[in-house]
């Protein structure tokens, strides 16, 4: 079993359900992109253990960016709606040892906007590309990281999914800050170890294909032919993996760094991947009486293990995989319609392993799962992040 230990909370502009992509566990360090646009937003490391913050990027005033002079924050991404609001989500990602975040050059309105490149231990900016070098209402967002690549996509404020625009993805050094490759109705969906995985839309832009690619070169590795309603299609990507959904139950799984395409059983239940070691395929449709292929708590070893059902998961609750780390599983036990009262009690943030028995006391408190480390469990909760001690019990 796994002890949680509450070590320090932060208040956030950010609601807590949104912040998963915007928390990043960095070594010893807890990086978090709060606020929305560009104005009232922060860039923030603070120290796992204590919340002691090492260093702030201050949006609410102009910072000086190397090659550019002054510039904004610019905290944009694709679209995600948490009723009643909508907020982008910027994807805080650590490529070596940099955080890509956005940036304009003028708070709103017609500007010029790029990439900063900012050093993880100081938080100073390293390096400064500049994707638009004429005013533009588009703005630049990061839509993948690789080991070594930024992808930065130029589009609509508010995603390049939005059937209006025509986004151009264009492939950094994440070191030096200089341009690899660009390509115009490319937008990326995510990335892992040296492959990203990007949508491109089709010649009558009608729909939307997914592809991974070499990071550094652009290079396909694998082209998807079922089509997508959008890049918001993208499943996961997570230990040299990635899962899509064309729209339909039969998912699309491919190995990254081989382009190789591997089998995924058709079910009504869609899979979550979990980079967990080894790496699985994790499904649970609850009540196991009305699913079609794997059904109830279920999971696969990849890349070319068995479906098997896990037998400890308590019986009347639906397990939903967030995260993996090591040998666990972390996610919420949730509560459905036919509940055993005696099941209740299990309920809530918990780890489990692939048989689904609980692997730490689980806590209800309605947390949303940002990043997990071995040492370290963020959550967002409705108006702060919460960071947890995991250690031995």
């Amino acid at each position: 079993m796994l002890k949680l230990a509450k070590a320090w909370q932060e208040p956030l502009v950010t609601p807590g359900e949104a912040l998963p992509g915007r928390a990043r566990i960095f070594g010893d360090s807890v990086v978090v992109a709060d606020g929305t646009g560009t104005g009232k937003v922060r860039l923030v490391c603070f120290g796992a253990a204590d919340g002691v913050r090492r260093w702030t990027l201050d949006g609410s005033k102009a910072v000086e960016l190397p090659g550019v002079g002054s510039g904004w924050l610019s905290i944009v991404g694709p679209a995600q709606y948490f009723s009643p609001i909508t907020i982008q989500n910027p994807g805080v990602r650590v490529a070596g040892n940099v955080i890509p975040i956005p940036y304009a050059t003028a708070p709103k309105g017609v500007t010029t906007s790029g990439v900063i490149g900012v050093d993880a231990t100081t938080g100073e900016p390293a390096w400064t590309f500049a994707a638009t070098p004429s005013p533009t209402a588009d703005r630049t967002m990061v839509t993948a990281v690789a080991n070594s690549v930024v992808l930065a996509t130029v589009s609509a404020p508010y995603g390049p999914h939005f059937p209006a625009t025509s986004p151009t993805t264009i492939a950094v050094d994440a070191k030096t800050g200089t341009e690899l490759w660009r390509e115009t109705g490319l937008t990326g969906l995510s990335g892992d170890g040296d492959s990203v995985v990007v949508a491109h839309r089709t010649a009558n832009s009608a729909t939307w294909l997914p592809e991974v690619r070499d990071a550094r070169s652009g290079k396909v590795r694998w082209a998807g032919t079922k089509a997508m309603g959008g890049p918001y299609e993208h499943s996961g990507t997570a230990a040299d993996f990635v899962l899509l959904n064309p729209g339909s139950r039969q998912m699309e799984l491919v190995r990254l760094s081989t382009g190789e395409q591997l089998d995924v059983p058709e079910t009504t239940v869609r899979p979550h991947l979990l980079g967990t070691e080894p790496p699985l395929l994790v499904w649970d449709s609850g009540m196991s009486w009305w699913a079609k292929g794997p059904n109830g708590f279920v999971t696969q070893t990849l890349p070319k293990g068995r479906a098997a059902k896990g037998k400890s998961r308590p019986g009347t609750l639906t397990f939903r995989p967030a995260l993996g780390i090591g040998p666990y599983l972390w996610g919420e036990l949730q509560t459905k319609q036919g509940t055993k009262k005696e099941d209740v009690q299990f309920s809530g943030t918990v780890a489990v392993d692939r048989t689904g028995a609980l692997c730490s006391f689980p806590m209800q408190d309605g947390a949303a799962i940002a990043d997990v480390s071995h040492d370290w469990l963020v959550l967002g909760l409705k108006d702060h992040l919460a960071v947890h001690r995991i250690s031995p019990a």
